[in-house]
């Protein structure tokens, strides 16, 4: 989700219209979802749901908000009648209370502005209107418009006579689309409008500038849904997200603590498992050096030897006799755990703080697929766990164990699947280390992951930025 500067989008609706009635509960595309809904859910797949307002009077309309998962600003009924209200008290009694430095007016009018259009946007009013040397103070989505225009009298942008204009040497004109303005909640309230005096100009596409305002207006864009899905569709097709699970989005650092305590023999039942105590602790922070579970046992070997610290110096590159039966026996615990103990086990595999993005991330985008060396039950029970409500791709070391390595297999997926961008997310710089020769491949690390503390860096902004840049092309 967009976050590299404080912004909310606002939607404001309301139920009475003085040409369509009631034109949010229109509805649109395969599912026939009303046009409220529609926009949410654009929005929802490039701005975090907690950064989304629907600004509505109506009980119906809140419901649809809500429903959606996104937060409602109650509108007064003073400012939900177009016929008492000014436009500018409508914008001031919404934005006054929306508690965000920067303001994205969107409306679900205009059905056809896709997610990579107002992902441009927030871009664009980062690039031209936040940098230190813009001259733009606000920004609004636009169609340039090359044609011939007349005015009662006469043609006002051309010559219509011998020395006529080829419309490629037109003067720039622009359409206001009605789909985005955005502008500093301070600028907004100072100025009692959605813009200021020098905006910025986001061209977007013919068809994103349908503004729904009368029924004929209506048909022609629920009739062009069809054109609209499919080029979405076709941007889908050529890009893929490939995220890694534990220390991407899952830490089960915990859980792996609890299975090496039991195999261990250390506790005979989790009820006699102590998260708190300074034993547990000594092991989560050599967790970032752990590779197989057969790791485990020279790591707690090392805590009992108080050798901790040497753990990354000492750990061998194969595992001995004991250790090797300690790994058949880990695995053995730790299906027993998952088929008597589930809600207790699930439990010891917690959401990193800020991944519920990641969750929402991946039920907006059918795009995004799952790459663990975790099996595919297990991390689908989690993803359920916490939020996912879409059947997802998840690839495990069985579908990639006959290419030998992850690398390969996501170099074979995106040849086959055409792909022509690709990301790749994992905490573990040995393993994006190895698929940077992958071509159309981006890697990133996942620095909130099992990294040394001297690299720990909480970077899900940026992780998040770069992946919305890939999904929208």
């Amino acid at each position: 989700m967009y976050k590299k500067y404080d912004l909310a989008a606002v939607i404001p609706v309301r139920l009475g219209s003085s040409r369509v009635s009631q034109k949010a509960l229109l509805e649109v595309g395969d599912e026939k979802i009303t046009l409220l809904a529609w926009k949410i859910r654009q929005l929802k797949k490039v701005l975090n749901k907690a950064n989304i307002y629907v600004s509505t009077e109506s009980d119906v309309l809140k419901k649809i908000a809500l429903e959606e998962g996104v937060k409602v600003h109650h509108r007064d009924e003073y400012l939900a009648d177009g016929h008492k209200a000014s436009f500018s008290e409508v914008i001031v009694g919404v934005v006054k209370d929306i508690p965000h430095e920067h303001i994205a007016w969107v409306t679900c009018v205009v059905p056809l502005m896709s997610p990579k259009e107002y992902l441009q946007g927030f871009k664009e009013y980062d690039e031209h209107v936040l940098s230190d040397n813009s001259t733009c103070d606000s920004l609004v989505s636009t169609n340039l418009l090359k044609e011939y225009f007349w005015n009662d009298d006469e043609a006002i942008n051309y010559s219509a006579t011998k020395h006529h204009t080829i419309s490629q040497e037109l003067p720039n004109i622009y359409r206001v689309t009605n789909g985005l303005y955005m502008a500093p909640k301070e600028l907004m309230l100072e100025k009692e409008y959605i813009l200021g005096e020098k905006p910025y100009k986001s061209c977007v596409s013919k068809i994103a500038g349908i503004d729904i305002d009368e029924y004929e207006d209506y048909e022609i864009a629920r009739d062009l849904i069809g054109i609209y899905n499919t080029k979405e569709k076709e941007k889908e097709k050529e890009s893929i997200v490939f995220l890694d699970f534990d220390g991407v989005v899952v830490d089960s650092a915990k859980e792996a603590y609890a299975i090496s305590m039991l195999t261990s023999g250390k506790i005979s039942k989790l009820d006699e498992l102590d998260l708190d105590s300074e034993h547990c602790k000594r092991f989560l922070g050599q967790r970032c050096h752990i590779g197989p579970a057969w790791n485990y046992f020279y790591l707690l070997k090392c805590i009992d030897e108080n050798k901790e610290s040497q753990f990354s110096d000492i750990l061998p590159n194969e595992a001995g006799k004991e250790a090797k039966k300690f790994l058949n026996e880990f695995f053995a615990t730790r299906q027993v755990i998952r088929n008597h103990f589930w809600d207790d086990w699930l439990k010891l595999n917690e959401l990193y703080t800020g991944s519920e993005r990641f969750i929402e991330l991946i039920n907006n985008n059918k795009n995004v697929v799952i790459v663990t060396t975790k099996d595919s039950a297990t991390v689908n029970a989690l993803l359920i766990k916490y939020g996912i409500k879409r059947e997802i791709d998840i690839y495990d070391s069985k579908d990639y164990d006959q290419f030998g390595c992850k690398s390969l297999f996501m170099d074979d997926f995106i040849k086959n699947n055409k792909i022509k961008k690709a990301i790749f997310i994992d905490d573990s710089y040995s393993h994006i280390a190895k698929c940077e020769w992958v071509e159309n491949l981006s890697v990133v690390q996942a620095k909130w992951g099992y990294v040394t503390p001297d690299i720990f860096e909480d970077n899900k902004d940026e992780v998040i930025n770069l992946i919305m840049e890939v999904l929208r092309g």
